[in-house]
């Protein structure tokens, strides 16, 4: 059987339907198109953040993120540079996350559209193979693996809550994780949820942009479970100032972190992070 009927074979038995992804009279694609078909990358810098459990309190943090979109899928990664403030030059470390995902509608050429229920909030626009692989500056405390099921979700124009506009994406992964740290149970023993989304809206002249994700480690292994909410609400200050939209942000990032690290939070020891920082952030 090859892969292409073999993926076809799971989708089928998910429940999508298989539907051409091109109508009929849509116009017929170039010839030679880009293998990918947008980039962004970005440097972050997070400034004078307070309010960090387990790390030092106050923190700065230089960030190099990069996403893409291609004909088989997309990718996301992301290097944090930290800074603990206070310490000796010597104290600061880094960590990041790499993230490709296989688009089976893309690689099936089919359209997986789909709408849960009649009046579902959510349609699924896309389903994917998620990877992710994280890594910090010292692997003994603090690597993994995670494979699962992505989608690609869009708002439909009426649901419950009504139209709720245009996100530019809302991303939903549901992983297997396994933890690569000394000690830990190896093997995909536990599990992840993560939520991605960026929502642009207008406060009169001003274009402002709400994003952030959240990670929800269930603790099925032989670490503890960890909620991570990360949500970002920053200016587009280059198209007010300079006339050049989607290019220089100023805003603040809220770091709220429960169970920190997968470390249990008691009163001895808290693990609990409610901290916040100033945000400057430039598309390349």
């Amino acid at each position: 059987m090859s892969a292409r009927v073999l993926i076809g074979s799971l989708l089928g038995g998910l429940g999508f339907a298989a539907f051409p992804a091109v109508a009929q009279d849509a116009p017929a694609p170039a010839a030679d198109p880009s293998f990918f078909l947008w980039t962004d990358t970005s440097l972050t810098l997070l400034a004078y953040g307070k309010g960090f459990a387990v790390d030092p309190d106050e923190q700065s943090t230089f960030t190099l993120e990069h996403a893409h979109e291609s004909r088989i899928g997309d990718f996301f990664m992301f290097i944090d540079f930290t800074d603990f403030h206070g310490q000796p030059a010597t104290e600061s470390t880094w960590y990041g996350e790499f993230g490709p995902r296989l688009s089976f509608g893309k690689l099936l050429d089919k359209d997986l559209s789909r709408t849960l229920f009649r009046h579902s909030l959510f349609e699924i626009k896309d389903v994917l193979l998620a990877m992710q692989y994280e890594r910090g500056e010292d692997p003994d405390l603090a690597e993994a693996a995670l494979v699962g099921l992505g989608l690609n979700l869009d708002v439909r124009e009426a649901g419950p809550l009504g139209g709720l506009g245009k996100f530019n994406y809302v991303q939903l992964n549901i992983y297997g994780r396994a933890e690569l740290i000394e000690g830990a149970r190896h093997g995909f023993h536990d599990a992840q949820v993560t939520l991605a989304a960026s929502y642009p809206f207008r406060i009169g002249k001003a274009t402002f942009l709400a994003d952030g994700y959240f990670d929800w480690v269930a603790g099925l292994g032989s670490e503890d479970w960890s909620y991570h909410l990360n949500p970002q609400i920053s200016w587009d200050a280059g198209a007010s100032i300079w006339n050049t939209p989607g290019k220089f942000f100023i805003g603040v990032e809220v770091d709220l972190w429960w169970n920190k690290y997968q470390i249990v939070n008691s009163p001895f020891f808290d693990t609990n992070q409610n901290a916040v920082s100033f945000m400057l952030k430039y598309h390349l």
